[in-house]
Formats: structure tokens, C-alpha cells, sequence
């Protein structure tokens, strides 16, 4: 006997482990994911202590086994004890999965093949949504997953209006139920989805999103998937996000790093037709006038009023103003660019690096978003005869900026194409965004847009793509000869909302974000 107890001692000597009863301290129970006392049938729970386990060792197979190391979690539902799920063992700490469908007062313990722990209570509640956090503490950015399966990262932010997955813990009971440890049904015949049976909302800062797919992951046990379809937002950092699955809302508010969709920047020509005498250069007899409503931003030179004061040098003599195409049945009827028929010769490209970029007229761009930021530009044209068409091209910077990236197919884009009478002062004839000759808000038409093959190519053969946007009218418009504006943007949903409240006694996420700025009226962005 005494020889077996030495021949034990030293093999564990020798492993480096020497096992002792296991202890959990009062408290020692939690949620898996945020680390508070509360949790829902179905959830998984980490129980923090002392020589719960001989070494890490993870589960290795799906459904979780009961054991792993010799050790076991056991859980008294009433008078029952059962042994749970495991997810992994430390010699710190242990994880595993409780049951569905258990009471409202449950206790866990651990067992080793030296002995049990003390119980240590839990409080179980129908739901208990809790995120799953990059930094594995149930603090800071939660973890998310895009389309590709690529974390949801600072370089790699959710954007509005794509799918992501968010992962989370504690949701509570599925249709149709599974068994504790076995993994989420793939929606094979027999093998149905199991899903949250309470409605399930994600806010990003205040703004709801869309909520798709929301249970069991597939063949993972216990971790629940939700998909969401991001709100827009027109912030950049890192927002606090809140699930709210029933009545009951997560109590840790994590982030998620956001980016809003790139700025819309419209592009010039060079051609003077129809005896147009008007170029870009500022004051009166300009080509280009201003709109904002965001003097915070802008400044007061075209606050409220159209204004020729756009602050441009003597370069932009060359820029006859916003390029526009006017076609009828596929027919170039006006043109200020050349770029459909590829007579725009060097006007966008420098590099042969004759100027520095900035002299370059062809490669400045206008910002224009008419209630983001709230500014757009509007161009003279001139017609000399009636003319009829049935599109009108606006030419836009498909990149944006290389830091913020337009996505010109965004769900959230909303374009807009507007044509003003000539008012008094040599501006358009009203101060608003909408035309009052044509706008495409009431005028029937479709949108769509394509590259040009065109590019803005910069003096170290650096380029962005030149992209059409075409306004197809269902019936073609007549203009009688005569002085007009011009202009197209997006218009956007408005910005996000003031963060939603957080539930008494939550700790709320930092939002750490600003609002994108563009850098000036105009831009010389790659």
C-alpha cells in the first residue's frame, strides 16, 4: 500500500501536477461570456477556482462529453444531479453547458478524482443575453463575424447595410429544443434549425438593426448566431452594442468598431459648349455654386443661399464645371466632358507630371450629399436649341477616399439628379437641394451607374476610376433654349440617434466615434 502511495506521489511529481481537492470560492459560478451571476437554461458557465483539473484540455468532439482530465461539473436542479457538458478544463477554471429547461435555482459544483467542491449557487432567468467579447473578459468589442468569416476588426468594420454574425451566450430555450452538448441543427431534413423563440434586437448606438437567422449555431453546441443587417450610420470608431432578446436586454453594453459608407465626390469637365463663357473660378459669371445647410462644417459662404464663392484658384479657368451628358435614344445631344465619345484628351490625366496634382483641374473632385453634411454643388449649362433627352449623366470618383471607400451600390444610397431654372444673381432659381425644372425625386426615371474606363491618374501613376451615374427617364424631357444648373448627390438617412439607455445597474460600452469630415469643398483625394 505505502509502496503504491510513493510510486503515485512520484509519478505526479514528475508530470508536474500535484492534485489536491478542488475549491470554488463563493461566486466562483458565472456566465461564460459577461461573467455575471446570471444565466439561462441552455447557457454555457464558467467556474473559476483552485486544482479543478490536472492540465488544459479541450473538448475534442461533438456532443461534449460529461468528462474531460477526471473532471466534471455536476448541477442540482431540486433533487437531481446532473453531470453537464464540458467545454474545456483548466487547472483555473472549467466551462460547460447547462441543461434547457431547468428551475429557477440551480447549483453547480466541481469533481475531480481527488474529491467535490463546494455548491455555489446561479441565478437562471429565461433569457440572459450575453455577448461573447474579442478580449475573452465580456468587456470591450464583441465578437462578430462578416460574410467571408473575417472578424469584425478596426481594419476590418461593420458597415451599414451588410449581413454580420454576431455570437452570444445565454439566449435561453430553441423550437424545436436540443439536448445540453449536442451541436445546433443545420436545417438538414431531421435536422431542423433551433430557434430564439422571443424577438431578437441589436442596436448599434440607438439605431435598430435588422435581424435575420437567430438560435443555435450549426453543429455547435450551446452557441447561439444572430444575424444582423448593420443600420447606417455616419460615424467612424467604435459604437455600444445591446441585445435585447424578449423583455430582457444584455446588461453589458460591448462595442463594435463601425464605418460608414465613403463621401460622394462628383467630377468636371473641360469642354465649353453652346458658347458657354462661365468657368469654375469663383464670383460672379462662375460655373459652380454652392449649397450647404452645416455652417459648423462649411463655414457661411453658401449657408442657406446658393453662392459662386467656392474658394478655388485660377486652375479651375479650365473646368467648365460639374461634367453632364445629355443623350437621347443613345445619342449625345450635350456634352461638357468628352468622355462618352473619348475626347476628353489629358484633362484627367497627369502623368507626365507637367503640374504638381494640385494645378491639375481634371483630378479635383466635388463633395456632394445633400442631407449628409448637407452640401452639394450645382453647374452651369447652357442650351442654344430645344433639346430633347432621355438620360442624364453625372460622372462620379468610384474610390471616394483611400481612407473612407464609397460603395456606390450601398442599400442605403439614395441619388438624386436635379435641374434648376437660371434665377436672379446668375444662381439657381431656388435654394433647395430639388430642381425646379426636373428632380429625379418626382421625376420617373431609374438609376444606375458604371465605370467609364476613365481614370483620374495622378503624377506617381496612382489612379481612381471615373464612374457614370445615369438617370433613364421613362419619358424624355424637352428643355427650351436657355441658361441652367445642374447637380446630382446621394441623400442618406439621417445620422445616428442618441445611444439607446442601458438597464439599471449595466455597465455601458465607451463610444469612442466621430463623424467623418471632408477635407475641404474640394478634393484631390487617390
Amino acid at each position: 500500500m505505502l509502496k503504491r502511495m510513493c510510486v503515485s506521489i512520484l509519478m505526479a511529481a514528475l508530470s508536474g501536477v500535484l492534485l489536491a481537492q478542488p475549491v470554488v470560492p463563493a461566486g466562483g459560478a458565472m456566465n461564460a461570456a459577461d461573467y455575471t451571476k446570471r444565466v439561462a437554461p441552455g447557457a454555457f458557465i464558467v467556474i473559476v477556482g483552485e486544482d479543478l483539473a490536472p492540465e488544459y484540455m479541450p473538448a475534442m468532439a461533438v456532443p461534449l462529453s460529461t468528462s474531460l482530465n477526471g473532471t466534471s461539473i455536476e448541477m442540482i436542479d431540486g433533487d437531481v444531479i446532473t453531470a453537464l457538458p464540458l467545454w474545456y478544463v483548466l487547472p483555473t477554471a472549467v466551462a460547460g453547458q447547462l441543461p434547457f429547461g431547468i428551475g429557477p435555482d440551480v447549483q453547480v459544483r466541481v469533481r475531480t478524482t481527488e474529491g467535490v467542491s463546494d455548491w455555489d449557487a446561479l441565478s437562471v432567468v429565461p433569457r440572459a443575453p450575453a455577448f461573447f467579447t474579442v478580449d475573452q473578459r465580456g468587456s470591450g468589442r464583441a465578437v462578430a463575424l462578416d460574410l467571408n468569416g473575417e472578424l469584425v476588426s478596426r481594419e476590418n468594420p461593420l458597415k451599414p447595410g451588410h449581413w454580420f454574425s454576431l455570437y452570444v451566450n445565454s439566449l435561453g430555450e430553441v423550437d424545436p429544443p436540443k439536448p445540453a452538448g449536442q451541436g445546433g441543427g443545420d436545417n438538414q431534413p431531421g435536422n431542423p434549425y433551433n430557434l430564439v423563440t422571443d424577438p431578437v434586437l441589436v442596436t448599434i448606438d440607438g439605431r435598430e438593426s435588422v435581424t435575420g437567422y437567430a438560435g443555435l449555431t450549426p453543429y455547435l453546441p450551446g452557441l447561439y448566431q444572430v444575424n444582423i443587417f448593420s443600420p447606417y450610420m455616419d460615424l467612424i470608431g467604435d459604437l455600444a452594442t445591446v441585445m435585447t432578446v424578449g423583455d430582457t436586454q444584455s446588461l453589458m453594453a460591448m462595442s463594435l468598431p463601425v464605418e460608414p459608407n465613403g463621401f460622394y465626390f462628383v467630377a468636371g469637365g473641360s469642354k465649353f459648349p453652346n458658347g458657354q463663357t462661365k468657368t469654375a473660378v469663383p464670383g460672379p459669371g462662375s460655373a459652380v455654386v454652392f449649397l450647404h445647410f452645416t455652417p459648423e462644417v462649411w463655414g457661411q459662404d453658401g449657408f442657406g443661399a446658393w453662392s459662386p464663392n467656392t474658394h478655388l484658384g485660377p486652375v479651375f479657368q479650365a473646368t467648365s464645371g460639374l461634367a453632364l451628358t445629355l443623350m437621347n435614344g443613345g445619342a449625345v445631344v450635350y456634352d461638357n466632358n468628352g468622355i462618352e465619345n473619348n475626347t476628353f484628351g489629358n484633362y484627367y490625366d497627369n502623368s507626365a507630371g507637367a503640374v504638381p496634382d494640385n494645378e491639375k483641374p481634371g483630378l479635383f473632385l466635388w463633395f456632394s450629399m445633400s442631407n449628409n453634411l448637407d452640401a452639394a454643388f450645382a453647374s452651369h449649362f447652357r442650351l442654344t436649341a430645344p433639346t430633347t433627352f432621355d438620360q442624364i449623366i453625372g460622372y462620379f470618383d468610384g474610390n471616394g477616399t483611400a481612407e473612407l471607400r464609397f460603395d456606390p451600390a450601398n442599400v442605403y444610397n439614395r441619388f438624386r439628379m436635379n435641374i434648376w431654372s437660371n434665377g436672379p444673381g446668375d444662381v439657381p432659381a431656388n435654394n433647395t437641394f430639388v430642381g425646379d425644372v426636373f428632380t429625379s425625386d418626382t421625376t420617373a426615371g431609374t438609376f444606375a451607374y458604371s465605370s467609364t474606363g476613365v481614370r483620374r491618374t495622378f503624377s506617381d501613376g496612382a489612379f481612381d476610376e471615373l464612374f457614370r451615374m445615369v438617370y433613364t427617364l421613362e419619358q424624355p424631357i424637352t428643355l427650351p433654349p436657355g441658361d441652367y444648373w445642374f447637380s446630382h448627390d446621394t441623400a442618406v438617412p439621417e445620422g445616428v440617434s442618441s445611444p439607446s439607455p442601458a438597464p439599471a445597474g449595466a455597465r455601458r460600452a465607451a463610444t469612442s466615434a466621430v463623424r467623418p469630415v471632408p477635407d475641404g469643398k474640394v478634393s484631390l483625394n487617390r
